[in-house]
């Protein structure tokens, strides 16, 4: 994330998007990084969205480029796993729907803050 803390705010990474002085790659990619190096110590995802959250952060990062980005480009987010995530089964932490059909699309939350420009890096 270059300038930026490993846990700056939405305020702060949502700044250094907008300015350059990092990109929404970046920070997603060090958000995944923690995940990635952590999460087995923690538990607290469930999933960890890496393919859809860097091609979202890619969009992002052409979006600053056109002028277009949200109120928060590049910053990346969690959802509880009883929100919706398209293409993915929402367990609500239950074994008893992991066969239940995968969501048809992401819950309204999802795409409203994807819509701002923040970038869904999985469920806990």
């Amino acid at each position: 994330m270059s300038a930026l803390e490993p846990f700056a705010d939405a305020t702060a990474i949502a700044d250094a998007v907008h300015t350059g002085a990092a990109t929404a790659s970046a920070v997603v990619k060090a958000a995944l990084d923690r995940v990635e190096g952590q999460n087995s110590a923690i538990n607290a995802f469930s999933l960890v969205l890496n393919e859809r959250a860097r091609a979202k952060a890619a969009a992002v990062d052409d979006a600053v480029k056109a002028g277009s980005a949200g109120p928060l480009a590049g910053v990346p987010f969690a959802v509880k796993n009883l929100f919706d995530l398209e293409g993915i089964v929402t367990r609500a932490g239950a074994k008893l729907t992991q066969n239940d059909p995968p969501a048809a699309r992401d819950a309204d939350l999802v795409v409203s803050m994807e819509a701002a420009g923040a970038i869904c890096i999985g469920a806990l």
